[in-house]
């Protein structure tokens, strides 16, 4: 969404305020929104509008169009525009000094786009709370948004010929939100890079895996979202010559420690809720945002 100069307080307290709010404040993007609101208190009241926020929050993360993540956010202490305070910057981890029960569950609100145009959507919940028994807290973390016979039609073409350009085409191409919710504790974080980190093909399966990621140095940890891409058949690979239709195969999400195994459920999750609660940095997020125009 493209950001636009506002005039001073003074001069659009005339206008009325139907005309602020659909002709100017929907124009702008969220950061420049929460600046214009601390120019006057006439704007101020205007820009906390929370069907403003909604709409905003919505056209940035389809997929939170969802029953689940509406009354998640509308229990959030300024509702929308608290929820998009805390996903839109990037988040830093803060260390737990004290250890806390887990989360007893988790909502995963994510969109996958190819060049801009959203490919995939899809809201998952995650419950934690059996793991107090057992299984969950001492296996291995890992999120499948995917069914594991499911995959997504895409518009996506493998030309063939040269492969490696394809690859570096889809590393650049692809771009995925992946918006962890905590409604117990009303937070909210984008835990994914956005942008992918890298992309190589997994030569067991022949798919190419895209990886978008976040380093907890603190942690010395890694929180990867893994989109694979492969051929429309399964049981096939793509034809590096021929080419063909490509399909999203798998969206997960896992923990993984310095030598890039698994971590257990119980340590994944402190890593992630330390995410949830840690810094917003404005300066990082003003340079992704930059590169991004």
């Amino acid at each position: 969404m493209a950001t636009v100069d506002v005039i001073n307080g003074d001069s659009i307290s005339t206008l009325h305020s139907d005309i602020i709010q659909t002709q100017i404040l929907t124009r702008l993007d969220g950061p420049t929104l929460a600046s214009t609101a601390t120019t006057s208190s006439y704007l101020q009241t205007l820009c906390t509008e929370e069907k403003l926020w909604q709409e905003l929050s919505i056209d940035t993360w389809p997929s939170i169009n969802d029953p689940r993540v509406v009354q998640a956010i509308s229990s959030f202490p300024s509702g929308y525009r608290s929820f998009f305070a805390d996903s839109y910057p990037l988040t830093e981890h803060t260390w737990q000094s004290e250890k806390h029960d887990p989360p007893t569950g988790l909502i995963s609100a994510v969109d996958l786009y190819y060049r801009g145009e959203i490919i995939y959507s899809k809201v998952q919940e995650m419950e934690t709370e059996k793991g107090k028994s057992g299984w969950f807290l001492s296996s291995p973390f890992r999120v499948d948004i995917l069914d594991p016979k499911e995959s997504v039609q895409t518009r996506i073409r493998y030309p063939g010929g040269d492969y490696e350009a394809w690859v570096k085409d889809m590393e650049e191409s692809m771009k995925l939100n992946w918006i962890l919710i905590d409604p117990i504790k009303k937070r909210a974080a984008n835990i994914s890079s956005r942008k992918a980190v890298s992309a190589r093909r997994n030569w067991l399966t022949g798919d190419l895996e895209i990886r978008f990621s976040t380093v907890v140095t603190a942690e010395a940890a890694e929180v990867a979202a893994v989109v694979s891409c492969g051929s429309a058949e399964a049981w096939k690979e793509v034809d590096e010559e021929v080419g063909g239709e490509i399909h999203v195969r798998d969206v997960r999400l896992q923990v993984e420690d310095i030598e890039g195994k698994c971590m257990k459920g119980r340590d994944s999750l402190v890593i992630l809720q330390g995410l949830l609660d840690g810094k917003r940095s404005c300066k990082d997020d003003e340079e992704r945002r930059a590169k991004e125009r």
